[in-house]
């Protein structure tokens, strides 16, 4: 853990960030264990809303998350760019899950940029837990605090 300018804690170095309906929103690379396109999804019935289905990665069944539909979105359509965030909270290949995004943007250090209190405090769709945002290069990046997120899609 470091601590920025602010005197804020901080859980992450670095960040790996993604669109979603043309914003920018990141979590934590230490959370991230693969990036795949959008592709073979096994639907699943009777589940919520943005859980799209399950894929088979090295032989681990993963269910597929909609950040989009998470987000509120309608009428999302897939393009070449769309792609899977594989995630493990934990740690554990058990808990992989996978979420849909319009693209991955880019991955970088966080050790010499501000991250401020987030300023989404309420809900954002069904994404209701931020960590905090950055401004970098003319543009907010809000950092999604991934184990709520989680949790919310376990549930």
């Amino acid at each position: 853990m470091s601590i920025n300018n602010l005197g804020m804690k901080e859980q992450f170095t670095s960040i790996i960030s993604f669109y979603i309906n043309k914003e920018v929103f990141a979590f934590d690379t230490l959370k991230v264990r693969n990036i795949l396109e959008y592709d073979n999804i096994t639907h699943v019935p009777n589940t919520k809303d943005y859980l799209l289905g399950v894929i088979n990665l090295h032989g681990n069944i993963i269910p597929i998350a909609d950040f989009r539909v998470m987000m509120g979105m309608e009428n999302i359509e897939n393009t070449q760019d769309t792609s899977i965030i594989v995630v493990s909270n934990d740690g554990k290949t058990e808990s992989l899950i996978g979420i849909v995004v319009d693209s991955v943007k880019e991955v970088f250090d966080t050790e010499d940029i501000n991250v401020q209190d987030s300023v989404f405090h309420g809900n954002a769709g069904l994404i209701s837990a931020f960590e905090g945002s950055i401004h970098k290069n003319g543009e907010f990046i809000h950092i999604i605090d991934l184990d709520e997120t989680v949790q919310e899609i376990e549930n």
